[in-house]
């Protein structure tokens, strides 16, 4: 089983005008009332900073009022990371908070974006609130179940009866026939196949329901050296029953023909 684990830092500096830029980009909500710069970390070293209302804070730095847009792959790559960095470093700075999605830009108001912001924090304070008291204590990990092909085709093969009498009747000395039997094997052996990664997934599925707060299902696009994914799970989990979880997923990994990745600690991105 393989685990990939990443944390960033954040640094508290002194209180700074809210300055007039016109838009304002939002990293995320935390549950503070600290008016601070966290730096020139942001997106194309943008100095990010808190707008606080009470004891909510939204994590910002400020643009013009529309969406970073590009057709290069690699510069909206890299606004992509900054944007993870200021969400980890907030995370990791007060323990609990609500991302909020790539590309979130609060239009000004009449009195600005940094007061529309802090307007939109106190009309969903109780809402925040909320959130960040369910997510206290917990970090979301992913789970991505690759598994051997080859392997697992040959469990298949010997597991059902009419493959196995396919075998036999595919070894006919007729080119012909051989041929015709040879297509049904690769058919049926197909569709077997795509049932045990369905059967396979729900008993994943339902094993790591039973030691997290909540699972989300993502799709499962690409291999892992020629072994596809058959399960990209986004898992809630409290820090008591970590060690449970990763035991689950230790013991994944352990069977034949199967590869564990496990992605985490991280924010809780798919939760919010």
């Amino acid at each position: 089983m393989e685990q990939t684990r990443g944390t960033k830092t954040a640094q508290r500096t002194p209180k700074l005008s809210l300055g007039g830029q016109s838009g304002c980009y939002v990293y995320c909500i935390a549950p503070s009332s600290e008016e601070v710069i966290l730096g020139p970390l942001g997106i194309e070293s943008s100095p990010v900073r808190t707008v606080a209302y009470r004891n909510l804070c939204a994590v910002v730095h400020f643009c013009p009022a529309r969406p970073y847009e590009t057709r290069n792959q690699e510069v909206g790559a890299t606004w992509v990371q900054a944007h993870h960095r200021i969400v980890e470093a907030a995370w990791q700075r007060w323990g609990v908070i609500l991302p909020m999605t790539f590309n979130t830009v609060i239009a000004p108001g009449e009195q600005g974006a940094a007061q529309t912001v802090r307007g939109w924090l106190e009309q969903e304070a109780h809402v925040l609130h909320a959130k960040l008291q369910t997510l206290t204590g917990k970090a979301e990990y992913g789970v991505q179940v690759f598994w051997d092909t080859a392997v697992i085709a040959k469990k298949v093969a010997l597991e059902s009866e009419t493959l196995r009498q396919l075998e036999v009747a595919a070894r006919s000395p007729s080119p012909g026939l051989a041929y015709m039997y040879r297509q049904q094997v690769e058919r049926l052996l197909r569709q077997e196949m795509a049932a045990k990664a369905s059967e396979e997934f729900q008993a994943i599925y339902s094993r790591f329901s039973r030691c997290t707060d909540g699972v989300q299902v993502g799709k499962t696009a690409g291999a892992e050296e020629g072994r596809p994914m058959i399960a990209n799970l986004s898992c809630l989990v409290v820090a008591e029953r970590y060690q449970e979880f990763e035991a689950l997923a230790a013991e994944l990994s352990q069977g034949e023909g199967f590869f564990v990745r496990l992605v985490g600690a991280l924010p809780p991105y798919s939760f919010c």
